[in-house]
Order: structure tokens, then C-alpha cells, then sequence
């Protein structure tokens, strides 16, 4: 007979002892005769359903439980219709209870500030867990996540799918060779200049929405889960909470996760010593600004010397394009933002990177898995390449025959810059960050959002915030 996870776990932890698990809890032999993982979906809508088609084609996943905390909203008609025999459930806390030991692993796949307390409860007990970027909607969060992954050794992944494409593989293959010498690296750039899919009001914001009725069917106080208390608003649902520093992390969390991930990881810059705000505009308390350009200093590492890295978002607001750059479209993987078309990718430059070297010369990639040219064109060295994207590189771990790209230990640091650069464009103004201690230096104010807005988390999510 299996023993379950939730019993094992008490068992390792009376003993005093936590055994590493890199894959399913029993082998996958006797767990899954097929070879398939058993997945539960935290979040069946929209960009959840999309990462669900992906997992499904990769052949080794059966979806063996749907929870959404709005089973009755058009976005789930889909998933429900494909997989009408799996459990059911709005809360995914009764979802881990139910299906306890008939599950291998879990996807989140809901707004920012839902991830965190659906990928600790999971963690604990002893599940990988997939989650979607960013990690989590606050430092603190993304802290605690790095901290629950060591402990209860599962396997993790964070969802920037390029980072088991062509620009992690060629990014890795160039800084481990040298073709891209990181002691003349000189300055580093992303930028989002695409219409902002997610944001309505343009900045002009002056108050949270009025209360409306509740709508049929959605488990409301579960969708705000740790999160402070707000009265339900269609604003802030259907993908409207991204605009809400209360709920989401905005276009560079969106984003961000895209474009500087590789730069982040291979060039080894960890968290800045400062972080530097301008060219605002659309600025209020509520929701996040139109444009706006962000600057992280990163301190000198190993053999890379102190760098900035500067963040453009805004459709106006664009970088400076290095000598010899090369206009590109929107890569095949790449999601448009909502309404664009051919001729916008054309006049607005598509998410992407650059960065100069101390020759002079500069490199450039657009988003996702888009490979890196060097500006000015020329023939780029050959780099070798993996066979499994990056929900098969998740289920594969899970079984222990691979491991993560993008494990926690690597995407918790990259989404905390992008929560240092959400607390920037929140109070509108620049601080200085003491990478050692974790802490915001000599700004109160700024140094408590690392922990998220006030009343968070919300009475009764206390105990998703104890590893």
C-alpha cells in the first residue's frame, strides 16, 4: 500500500529529517503505470488554458484535477468541455485535501498575487509545483518560495517558456565559451513599447471601484486569498488585476520575465544596490503608470564589473537603439499584445533586449526564446540545443529525468528585482537596496511593500507565510 504525501511528510518531520525528493514521491513505475504525470491546474482560463494545451501535447501529463475559483465563467467553458471526467473544485485548498495521493505535481496558473499561498500549500506537501511568471507578487513572497523549495526538495519551475528556448541555450552556450565576454559587458537594456493589453483608465485612477453585485458562481474570497480585503469589482478581474499594484506586478512582471531573464541568469547579477525611477507618466496610487523607465544597479560579480540595467515600458517611451540594429516582428511564440497587428509590431518596436560591450559593439533578442544577432548583422556562432520545451522540461523533473531550467533558486531572485521595480513605480520614486540584508535602506515606507500592501496577508492566510 502508498503511503500518501501528506503522511509521509509528518512522519520525515517527527523523525527530524526531510529526504531530498527530485521527482514524483513513489517512481513513477508504480504511481503512474502509463508514464504520465497526474497534474491538478490551479487556474483553467485564459493564459491557464493556454499553458494547459502545452502541457497536454507533450504526451506525458494527464490534467487529473481543474480548480478555478470562477468554474462558471466563459474562460473555463473550454477546459471544463476537454476534461469532463476530472474533480472539480473553486478552492485549491480542498483540491490538495480531496485529491491527496492522486496527484504528482500542480500548476498555478492565476493572477500574481494568487500564487504564492497555492504553490506553499502544494510545496508542503511534498508536490512540484509549475508556477506562471512572475514567481510571486512580493519580495517576501518570492523569498519564502526560494526558502520552501530547499526544504521540502520538489521540483520547481517558474513559466517564462523561453527559458527552454533558443536564447537560454545560445545565452549559456556564448557567457560559458566566451563569444560573449562578461568582464567588457558595459550597459544592459529591455523594454515593453507594445499597447498595454491589460490597462483601461490611462493613469487616471482616484479611488479603488465601487462594490458590485458578486458574479454567479465565483468563490470571491478565495480569488482574493492573501491578499488585503476589496469589495468584488469586474475591474479586477478577467486579467484587469494586472493593472493594480494590489493584485499584480504590472508590465514588467508581465514582461519582464521575458526579456530579462537570460541577462539576469548568465550574466549572474542577483538583486541591485539601487534602484532609479523617471519619465513618468500616468502616475497614481492605484494602478500602475502608463510609461515609465526603471534603472537597476547591479554591483560588480565574480568577473562581471558593476552594470545598470534599464528598463523601458510605455509606448512612447523608447530606448535609444544601439548602432546597427536590426527591426524585428513578433517571434511565432510570442503572445501580441490585445489588438495589435502587423503594422503595430512594425511602428512600435516588439518586447525585447540589447546590450553593449566595451568595444563598442551591441548585441540584441527580442522576447521568450527569440535568439540573440549582433547588431549590424554578421554570422553568429553555433551553439547546441536541448530536445524539451518547457512543460516537458517540468513533467520530466517531476519524473526525475531532467532538471528545471527555471527552478525557484534561479526565478525567485529575477522576480524579486521586478518586485523592487514594482515598489519604485508604486511611491514614484527611487531607493536604495542593501542586497546582503534584504532590506530597503532609509525608507520606511518603500521597505514595508516588501512584504506587500497594508493588511496583507488578509486574517486566515496567516499560515501560507510559515515554511
Amino acid at each position: 500500500m502508498l503511503v500518501n504525501r501528506r503522511s509521509f511528510l509528518k512522519s520525515a518531520l517527527a523523525a527530524g529529517a526531510f529526504p531530498y525528493i527530485t521527482g514524483c514521491f513513489a517512481p513513477c513505475a508504480s504511481k503512474c503505470p502509463d508514464g504520465k504525470v497526474r497534474l491538478a491546474c490551479v487556474g483553467i482560463g485564459q493564459q491557464a488554458w493556454n499553458d494547459i494545451r502545452e502541457f497536454e501535447k507533450t504526451g506525458l501529463v494527464h490534467i487529473a484535477a481543474l480548480c478555478d475559483t470562477d468554474l462558471d465563467g466563459r474562460q473555463c467553458v473550454e477546459a471544463l468541455k476537454r476534461y469532463p471526467d476530472a474533480p472539480r473544485f473553486r478552492d485549491f485548498r480542498k483540491m490538495l485535501d480531496e485529491m491527496d495521493g492522486r496527484i504528482d505535481a500542480v500548476a498555478v496558473m492565476t493572477p500574481d498575487h494568487a500564487h504564492f499561498p497555492a504553490l506553499m500549500a502544494a510545496m508542503k506537501m511534498g508536490l512540484p509545483v509549475f508556477s506562471e511568471k512572475p514567481l510571486a507578487h512580493t519580495f517576501e513572497e518570492c523569498e519564502l518560495l526560494m526558502q520552501a523549495a530547499k526544504k521540502y526538495g520538489v521540483a520547481t519551475q517558474m513559466g517564462n517558456q523561453g527559458h527552454s528556448g533558443e536564447n537560454y541555450y545560445q545565452f549559456k552556450h556564448y557567457v560559458e565559451t566566451g563569444v560573449i565576454d562578461v568582464t567588457k559587458l558595459t550597459k544592459l537594456v529591455a523594454h515593453m513599447n507594445n499597447p498595454r493589453r491589460w490597462h483601461k483608465w490611462n493613469g487616471k485612477v482616484s479611488s479603488f471601484p465601487k462594490a458590485e453585485a458578486l458574479t454567479k458562481g465565483l468563490d470571491w474570497d478565495t480569488w482574493l486569498g492573501t491578499a488585503s480585503f476589496h469589495d468584488y469589482s469586474k475591474d479586477y478581474v478577467q486579467g484587469e488585476w494586472r493593472s493594480w499594484y494590489d493584485f499584480g506586478n504590472g508590465c514588467l512582471g508581465d514582461w519582464g520575465a521575458h526579456t530579462m531573464d537570460t541577462m539576469h541568469r548568465f550574466f549572474d547579477l542577483g538583486l541591485p544596490t539601487e534602484v532609479l525611477i523617471k519619465d513618468v507618466k500616468g502616475w497614481n496610487p492605484y494602478v500602475f503608470p502608463m510609461q515609465d523607465t526603471l534603472t537597476f544597479k547591479f554591483p560588480a560579480k565574480g568577473r562581471r564589473p558593476a552594470i545598470d540595467l534599464d528598463w523601458y515600458e510605455g509606448v512612447a517611451n523608447k530606448p535609444e537603439l544601439p548602432e546597427g540594429y536590426i527591426p524585428q516582428g513578433w517571434n511565432k511564440d510570442i503572445p501580441a499584445a490585445k489588438g495589435s497587428t502587423a503594422a503595430d509590431a512594425a511602428k512600435n518596436l516588439v518586447p525585447g533586449k540589447f546590450f553593449y560591450m566595451a568595444d563598442g559593439t551591441a548585441w540584441q533578442g527580442g522576447s521568450h526564446q527569440s535568439p540573440l544577432k549582433r547588431c549590424g548583422g554578421g554570422k553568429v556562432p553555433s551553439y547546441p540545443k536541448n530536445g524539451s520545451n518547457h512543460y516537458a522540461n517540468f513533467l520530466l523533473a517531476v519524473m526525475g529525468k531532467e532538471e528545471t531550467r527555471s527552478p525557484f533558486c534561479v526565478s525567485s531572485p529575477l522576480s524579486e528585482v521586478f518586485c523592487l521595480g514594482c515598489i519604485a513605480q508604486r511611491l514614484n520614486r527611487s531607493f536604495k537596496f542593501d542586497p546582503v540584508a534584504k532590506q530597503i535602506v532609509g525608507d520606511e515606507e518603500a521597505n514595508a511593500l516588501l512584504k506587500g500592501s497594508k493588511g496583507t496577508p488578509r486574517k486566515g492566510w496567516e499560515e501560507f507565510y510559515r515554511v
